[in-house]
């Protein structure tokens, strides 16, 4: 019994082992833990604010069309206008995951709602992942809980506008990046579903369809090897065209013309570039409408290449207002974070909620938004000397194209919600620094 006893005892593994393998699994299951309890409030945090919503797409805004394309897609009839025309002067992704939803469930816009929490809770989870790699876990975690109780974020999910759907999309595309690391030998799977996600996320919005050019600077970091990058970006944009084509040719089929995205383009160009220019977004009334004499396919193909043609003229001509405009763009892209809240209420045109808690909202948001910015310009100064290694090389990377490019338009601050989960990857440094302190 006595010999018995001892060999069981000289079996077990020593105590002080035992004590170090029960030391290291929390670590790593308490970050686990944490990061679902994060994306869980998101998108209970999303629901809440669904379900005490009383929203209704109005007629002739944003949300209303992508609900209305929605519906027609449902219905068989295709991507057409109010006029049952085809059109394309908006791009068709967000559409195109609604119409599923309406035709499996029927045409509520409650169904785009719920699709919002989801993706913006995926999106909260994306947003560790990145942060992650860039920052390590600590910063990854703190990421994610700013990104689940951002006020704007979570009012955009309870309209039927593409902001919440092109974050998703656009941080996945960031992190199959991440995951093929950009050195050694190309990795393709994951280089294959980058492109092809970048491609559909460039029918939701068309400004991610230069994406792979954003990833240049971070395969060139990681491999030291322009060739291997350059192999990269191939294959990316490859797969990039091959997802964007199919709707390539269906207006070329039904618009009669080389409509890679959508018509839109001009117009939004001329808006940023033509004598009553502000640097944000005005009415377009007069570029619009301003071929009558055609029917409404011709005519939207026409004015697109109108705008293309008087912006780039106004550019040329006055190269001193286009300077001055600016730092107008900028200004109006980032200036406050309220249009998640009026979206809710239609900018006035539905005011359902209470003014009081309106108030509150409009104050919350804007408060966040603020604090957010300001422990992202501190992350910027403390990450300073990593900020060009590769993976934080591509969150800085995106943040400056995305600015960039609406530079090139205009500004108008509900375009800036795709990039603020990258703000929150840099505002979360210094809340990581903090708590190493």
């Amino acid at each position: 019994m006595v010999d018995g006893a001892r060999e069981a005892a000289a079996s077990r593994p020593p105590q002080a082992a035992v004590a170090g393998r029960r030391r290291a699994w929390p670590a790593v299951s308490g970050v686990t833990a944490a990061v679902v309890a994060v994306v869980a409030f998101a998108l209970a945090l999303r629901l809440t604010w669904v379900a005490y919503s009383d929203w209704r797409p109005l007629p002739d805004d944003d949300a209303f069309r992508y609900d209305w394309f929605a519906r027609k897609l449902a219905e068989g009839a295709g991507f057409v206008h109010l006029n049952g025309k085809p059109t394309a002067f908006w791009p068709p992704g967000y559409a195109l995951l609604l119409a599923p939803l309406y035709r499996l469930f029927g045409p509520d816009p409650l169904w785009g709602q719920l699709l919002n929490a989801v993706l913006g809770a995926g999106a909260v989870a994306l947003t560790f992942a990145i942060a992650r790699r860039a920052f390590g876990q600590r910063a990854g975690v703190a990421a994610a809980a700013i990104v689940a109780a951002f006020p704007s974020l979570v009012l955009f999910a309870g309209v039927t506008l593409s902001e919440t759907a092109f974050t998703f999309f656009a941080l996945l595309v960031l992190w199959l990046l991440l995951l093929e690391g950009g050195a050694g030998r190309p990795g393709l799977p994951a280089l294959m579903a980058a492109g092809a996600v970048t491609g559909f996320a460039a029918l939701v919005r068309g400004q991610a369809l230069l994406f792979p050019l954003v990833a240049l600077p971070f395969w060139f970091a990681a491999s030291r090897d322009i060739r291997a990058s350059a192999a990269r970006l191939a294959v990316v944009a490859a797969f990039t065209v091959a997802a964007v084509a199919p709707w390539t040719i269906r207006n070329a089929i039904r618009m009669n013309a080389f409509v890679p995205i959508s018509t839109n383009a001009g117009v939004d160009l001329w808006i940023g570039h033509h004598d009553g220019a502000s640097g944000r977004g005005q009415m377009a009334d007069a570029l619009i409408y301003s071929r009558p004499d055609l029917d409404s396919v011709a005519g939207e193909v026409a004015v697109n290449a109108e705008g293309f043609r008087e912006a780039v003229r106004f550019a040329l001509d006055q190269p001193l207002t286009e300077l001055q405009l600016l730092p107008r763009k900028l200004f109006y892209l980032y200036y406050h974070d309220e249009e998640g809240l009026r979206w809710n209420d239609g900018h006035g045109g539905q005011p359902w909620i209470d003014p009081g808690i309106w108030n509150a909202l409009r104050w919350t948001s804007n408060a966040y938004y603020y604090a957010v910015l300001g422990l992202f310009g501190a992350g910027v100064i403390l990450a300073r000397r990593r900020l060009l290694a590769p993976d934080p090389l591509l969150i800085v990377s995106f943040i400056g194209y995305w600015t960039a490019v609406h530079l090139v338009f205009f500004g108008d601050p509900r375009f800036h919600a795709p990039a603020m989960p990258l703000f929150a990857a840099l505002a979360a440094v210094t809340i990581d620094r903090a708590f190493r302190r």
